[in-house]
């Protein structure tokens, strides 16, 4: 082992020991939490994302408790995700000094150094998104099956890891189209989606919910704030200098034949450029892009190098590294604001266990506090979506189901709730003695009848609870509401319920007759209503008016 090869080693080992220590001592984010609840429940598929997170926080709990029993094989991966790039990479002529500056630039990449101790989907991402380069271009010198074997256990990994990894593969498929007549090409790719069946099969299985929210739920108007945002958001991300180096190397190479050096060029334009796009439908969040750290290190790497302008590393993108890491500081050392999601939840979730004891908790329309509840107290919380938010993980579990009937802690701020402050956060309780929730109730309609500007359903409500479920609950009644989306707002119309049936056994269903107000032409959905949320329990439909 050379010099160069040494200070590699010695610079990798005191990465992975920072980054430890940041794990250990920055707070856990919300987010995170929410993926320690995927850890709990292995399956092959999660409302928002692919399995492997799961995976992660799963093996993390097995070996560790605290932070790292969430962070402690992410950490891992990314010293890997440094050594699977350095021998992309695979410059001979490095010498100490390349080293210093490989890690410089790695350390100035903001996105790329926070997903080394912060456990998303975007970690597991970054490894896999690594291995595949680094594959790929073991590939393209060497054909063989045995190669195609690698690649086609890493797309399935990428995959698994994080939808956008479509894109990593797509984008190297543009650079060398000659790959769509490579039969052993062919076959890593068919290996990898015969190893993604399983989760294929899980998002059929619950009606494709990760699809439904990623490419309907989340759209939004087009708004011009979200375009003229979008740049100076990813020179944030990966920081003005490196990222306008990067961008201005691929313009330069960009007629390069070398077919390595076009995939890193084609990824990186390609996710800037798709991602811009998609503004049209809404927000582009900044993280979105993160893969494209592996090919924006290996370019800027390697083209300063060859240009000779190694000297601008340590008086350009020197400063940012210094910053990073001044920034990396204050998260371990100061309460930070409540937006960055790093502060200080855990004395107020320990506070709230406290008040609580061992009764359940309820929290409506929020699935990061019951996350973060249970991580910190062990305590039983669930989260109850509503029409005015989006569903989560919880909504797939359902394990307010077994609260049904008990004794529980509710917090939304309803009327009548009573205020109080825990570890600084303020929360509004109602105890119940009797839950009853609404969520687990589905509606279908059998067949309409207008009547002047209202509308008669003939509606089946199916209760899938274990209890019966009482539309004059004494604690938690029920009311039928019609709601309408209209310009991105929600308006309701009170529903009349017309039968006299108002239990439903457990596990059984009743017909039912409601008269409301009619809107043609615009979605609306049913929703029973209670004290604990607004739930969403019929399907969109649009009544269309008759000429």
């Amino acid at each position: 082992m050379n010099k160069a090869e040494k200070r590699f080693y010695i610079y990798l080992l005191i990465w992975i020991c920072v980054d430890f220590l940041q794990a250990i001592f920055t707070e856990i984010h919300a987010d995170e939490a929410y993926y320690a609840l995927y850890g709990q429940f292995l399956d092959w598929g999660y409302y928002d994302h692919p399995p492997m997170v799961a995976v992660l926080t799963y093996l993390s709990g097995l070996f560790c408790k605290g932070n790292l029993s969430v962070r402690f094989f992410t950490v891992l991966l990314h010293g890997g995700t440094i050594w699977l790039v350095w021998k992309t990479i695979h410059d001979k002529t490095a010498d100490v000094r390349a080293v210093n500056e490989f890690f410089i630039l790695a350390t100035s990449l903001v996105m790329f150094v926070f997903y080394g101790f912060i456990t998303t989907p975007d970690a597991p991402l970054l490894f896999f998104t690594a291995l595949f380069f680094f594959l790929y271009k073991k590939y393209l010198s060497d054909h063989s099956w045995l190669n195609a074997l690698f690649l086609g256990l890493t797309m399935a990994a990428m995959l698994y890891s994080k939808y956008m990894a479509v894109l990593v593969i797509a984008f190297v498929l543009l650079s060398n189209l000659k790959l769509l007549k490579d039969i052993r090409f062919w076959c890593a790719g068919i290996l990898a989606l015969l190893l993604f069946a399983p989760h294929i099969m899980w998002q059929v299985n619950h009606d494709f919910p990760s699809w439904k929210y990623h490419l309907v739920l989340r759209n939004d108007a087009f708004s011009i704030q979200y375009f003229l945002e979008y740049i100076p958001n990813q020179l944030l991300v990966f920081n003005p200098i490196c990222l306008a180096l990067a961008l201005y190397f691929c313009w330069k190479k960009r007629t390069t034949e070398e077919k390595f050096e076009r995939a890193c060029i084609f990824n990186v334009f390609g996710f800037i450029a798709f991602f811009w796009l998609m503004t049209i439908k809404g927000h582009g969040e900044p993280h979105w892009t993160v893969s494209i750290s592996i090919p924006i290190l290996i370019l800027m790497y390697q083209n300063m190098r060859q240009m000779n302008w190694e000297k601008w590393i340590y008086r350009l993108v020197l400063p940012f590294s210094i910053l990073i890491l001044i920034v990396r500081i204050l998260l371990c050392t100061i309460a930070l604001p409540e937006n960055t999601g790093f502060s200080d939840h855990k004395n107020a979730m320990n506070a709230l266990h406290e008040f609580c004891g061992e009764t359940p908790v309820v929290f409506s329309s929020s699935f990061q506090n019951p996350s973060l509840y249970r991580f910190h107290t062990n305590g039983n919380a669930v989260a109850l979506s509503s029409i005015y938010n989006r569903q989560s993980q919880f909504d797939i579990l359902q394990l307010d189901k077994d609260l049904q009937g008990k004794n529980v802690f509710l917090f939304a701020q309803i009327s009548g709730s009573t205020p109080i402050n825990f570890g600084g956060e303020e929360f509004f309780y109602t105890q119940i003695q009797h839950f009853q929730g609404s969520n687990r109730i589905t509606t279908a309609v059998n067949k309409q009848q207008m009547e002047g500007d209202s509308i008669i359903l003939d509606l089946t409500f199916y209760n899938l609870y274990n209890q019966a479920f009482d539309f004059n609950h004494s604690e938690c009644p029920v009311h039928i509401t019609a709601f309408y989306s209209c310009d991105d707002q929600w308006q309701a119309e009170s529903c009349r319920l017309l039968s006299n049936t108002h239990v439903i056994p457990p596990q059984d269903s009743i017909k039912a007759h409601v008269k409301f107000k009619i809107l043609y032409d615009t979605p609306m959905i049913i929703s029973l209503e209670s004290i604990a949320s607004s739930p969403i329990n019929s399907k969109v439909m649009t009544f269309e008016k008759t000429k």
